[in-house]
């Protein structure tokens, strides 16, 4: 008998050798780097149709709100007598003031009770300004917040939000025209900005939906609400501590972001499409997603989405035309009827 058919012979074991598992390794991390981005687009799709469907659920709310009184909630209110008190006027100052009959609030806070949001608005103590509500400003509402930029919460943005909160920030805000409607802090140490005390803020031609203390009515909107930016995206970009190569240092550094907080008058809510009316003015660039604190800007790839006085959101391509662009923000500037780009 074969001694290889006796008790106790095993057959020999057979492994990979080195140059076998290296080349097994090599194909799974070719796999893993063609499925990679694959998911990662797969992840940003569905962000961005989050991002989407929040500006939907605030154009909802605006709708609602102006149902409800006949009008838009104005884009800021602030204390009176306004306009003939604007000059300088700084809306963060305010937001910051314990004194009596100060607000600084946003149009944000308005719509809440149109977002089920009522346990948060039904707090708020109207006597008071924001700091005055600060347990209730602090309050993260996962609404106004892109999940391209982040899930919830604001500590990445921390030193340009309110008081330097850490919570109650967002990345949405409203459309106030095509205008300068903002003071460039020049000196660059600092983040507040400050309404210009131009009369054309509340000029049709250039004014948008949102504007301080004034509520905009349906029929005010002549350019037709499918051709009007109601909401959109808001940049948000932390202070570089060097100036890039290149750039104006006065309008760079803190001048160059925005506030954050959406129960905030100002900038922290509001955006323009063109930024002053010959749009020559230096420092001042219109457009989105361009490091400029007073226009518009997403952390999605190639422009930014916005609401539409239809109700309607868009996702509109940074290199739309500036002209055309421009015009989309105001609600009566008399020129031919433009829709916003599909």
């Amino acid at each position: 008998m074969d001694a290889r058919q006796g008790r106790g012979y095993s057959r020999p074991l057979h492994g990979f050798t080195l140059v076998e598992l290296l080349v097994v390794i090599t194909i799974i991390g070719i796999l893993i780097s063609l499925l990679l981005p694959a998911v990662q687009s797969a992840r940003e799709a569905a962000r961005r149709m989050q991002c989407r469907n929040n500006l939907k659920q605030i154009g909802l709310a605006l709708h609602s709100y102006e149902s409800a009184y006949g009008c838009f909630p104005p884009g800021a209110i602030l204390r009176p007598p306004y306009p003939a008190f604007y000059t300088d006027y700084d809306p963060w100052f305010e937001a910051a003031s314990m004194a009596t009959r100060m607000h600084g609030t946003s149009w944000m806070l308005q719509i809440l009770p149109f977002m089920e949001q009522n346990a948060i608005y039904d707090q708020w103590d109207f006597t008071k300004s924001v700091l005055g509500n600060q347990t209730i400003a602090a309050t993260n509402v996962n609404t106004f917040y892109c999940p391209s930029r982040r899930s919830s919460g604001g500590t990445d943005y921390q030193q340009i939000m309110f008081q330097q909160w850490n919570s109650g920030g967002t990345d949405y805000g409203g459309c106030d025209g095509r205008e300068n409607i903002f003071i460039n802090p020049c000196a660059g140490s600092s983040v507040s900005h400050q309404f210009d005390s131009g009369q054309w803020i509340y000029e049709p031609q250039w004014r948008g939906i949102f504007v301080p203390n004034v509520g905009t009515r349906l029929a005010e909107i002549t350019d037709g609400t499918t051709n009007t930016i109601m909401t959109g995206e808001l940049q948000r970009l932390i202070p570089p501590t060097t100036v890039p190569v290149g750039e104006d240092p006065k309008y760079y550094g803190p001048s160059r972001t925005s506030n954050d907080g959406w129960a905030l008058a100002g900038v922290a809510t509001l955006f323009t499409t063109a930024t002053w009316h010959t749009g020559t003015d230096i420092g001042q660039p219109g457009g989105m997603n361009n490091l400029f604190f007073e226009d518009a800007g997403s952390e999605h790839t190639g422009g930014a989405h916005f609401g539409i006085a239809d109700g309607s959101v868009h996702f509109i391509s940074e290199n739309i035309d500036s002209q055309l662009y421009a015009y989309l923000g105001s609600i009566d500037d008399g020129q031919p009827s433009q829709k916003v780009p599909q």
